[in-house]
Order: structure tokens, then C-alpha cells, then sequence
């Protein structure tokens, strides 16, 4: 995706036809690459943000919070890759998170939905602007209790993976109360909570939403700076 020129451009883009729609998917390309600020690596270095990404999911393996894996394969860098500044590094999401992982479907199903309980958020409340909870649906603090896998914590992320929400994404507010998610949607728990938002522009992003739809899984890290 080419970068505007100037702001004559950038409305040429909004008064055309889809313009909004355009224009919010260029500024988040802009946004994932690195080029809506000026990027000053004295601020920080790629390499000190993923030293600092490995001692915490090291931390998390010694306290038992999650199970050591083998390494991920660096990103094949010889596939076409959107210019970033030449101090970020490309990693994979796995890298950046301490889970990835969709829910499941509570046993017996919709027939196990009470009226007031835990929410049990499904495809139809994750929405690029946040959790809608109008429509959303609850199951028993028992039935929560059993699908521990899949129980939702602050600053979350969760990504819809089927269907014609697939590639919808937010983030879960740090206030928000515990809940579950169906098996259409996939909890990723960055490793630090200070990338959490860069990690969801991405994948909102035009590149990102292809990775999503190509089911493909690799990421942009940049310095510490740019993935706040």
C-alpha cells in the first residue's frame, strides 16, 4: 500500500466512494508499519523488547502458568513483507503471547445458557469496536469452572476465526468481568500488556487481515516505543 503525499491526498481518499472505509484501513497500515510517527531507535531496540518478551514467558514456564513449547521457526523473510523501519524485527505472534487459543462449546450446548451468570461471548459480540454485550448469552459459575481453557482475562484479545466475522478483533477492557468464549473465537494473552494494542492494530490492519484470512501466523514487532 502506497503512503499519501500530503493531506490533499488523504481526502481524495475519504470523499471517494468507501472513502471511510479506505481511509481507516490505510492509517491502520500506516500504523502497523511503523510510519505515523518518527521512529527513533535510540528509544528503544527491537532486540531489548524481545529479550524482555523471552524472560517473561521464561518466568511464566517456571511458575507452571503455561507449558514450555518448542521455539517457533523465524518469519521466512524471503516472502513479500510490508517495508517497516530497518531497526523493527519481524516475529511471530507465538512469540509475542503467552496463549493462543479458541474456546469451546459448554457441554449440552445452548441448552446449558441461563439467564444471569457468566457471560459466554460468541462471534456475534466481538466487533472491532469493542465487546457488545447486547446479545450476549450466559452460562452457570459451575460450567465457567469446567472450561478453564477458555475463560477470559483483562487486556485479552480476542480474534473471530470463522465464519463472516473472521479477522473481527478487540480488545478486552481491563475491567472487564471474567467470561468465556465459544469455539469461533480465539483468546490471544500477550506476554506484556504494553503491546497489546500495537498487537491489535496489526491484525486490524490490511496485512494483517490477510495473514488472518491466508491463515497464515506471522507478525511485526517494532521497538519498545511503537508497541504500546
Amino acid at each position: 500500500m502506497n503512503r499519501p503525499s500530503s493531506l490533499a491526498e488523504f481526502g481524495h481518499i475519504a470523499n471517494a466512494p468507501d472513502g471511510v472505509e479506505r481511509l481507516r484501513a490505510l492509517i491502520l497500515q500506516l500504523a502497523a508499519t511503523g510510519r505515523l510517527i518518527v521512529s527513533d531507535e535510540a528509544e528503544g531496540s527491537a532486540e531489548a523488547l524481545i529479550s524482555k518478551l523471552a524472560e517473561e514467558k521464561e518466568k511464566l514456564i517456571a511458575s507452571g502458568a503455561i507449558k514450555a513449547t518448542s521455539p517457533l521457526p523465524p518469519v521466512d523473510l524471503s516472502n513479500p513483507l510490508p517495508d517497516v523501519p530497518t531497526h523493527w524485527r519481524w516475529l511471530r505472534l507465538g512469540n509475542l503471547a503467552s496463549k493462543i487459543g479458541s474456546g469451546s462449546t459448554p457441554r449440552g450446548g445452548s441448552q446449558v445458557y441461563v439467564t444471569k451468570g457468566v457471560p459466554f461471548l460468541r462471534s456475534q459480540n466481538v466487533w472491532n469496536d469493542g465487546i457488545h454485550l447486547d446479545d450476549v448469552v450466559h452460562i452457570d459459575p459451575e460450567t465457567h469452572q469446567g472450561m478453564r481453557t477458555t475463560q477470559v482475562l483483562p487486556d485479552d484479545i480476542l480474534l473471530n476465526i470463522t465464519g463472516a466475522s473472521l479477522g473481527r478483533c478487540a480488545s478486552v477492557p481491563s475491567d472487564f468481568p471474567t467470561a468465556n468464549v465459544s469455539q469461533h473465537v480465539t483468546i490471544i494473552r500477550p506476554l506484556l500488556a504494553d503491546i497489546r494494542h500495537f498487537i491489535r492494530i496489526c491484525l486490524l490492519s490490511p496485512f494483517g487481515q490477510q495473514m488472518i484470512w491466508g491463515r497464515q501466523v506471522g507478525i511485526v514487532g517494532g521497538h519498545s516505543k511503537c508497541t504500546t
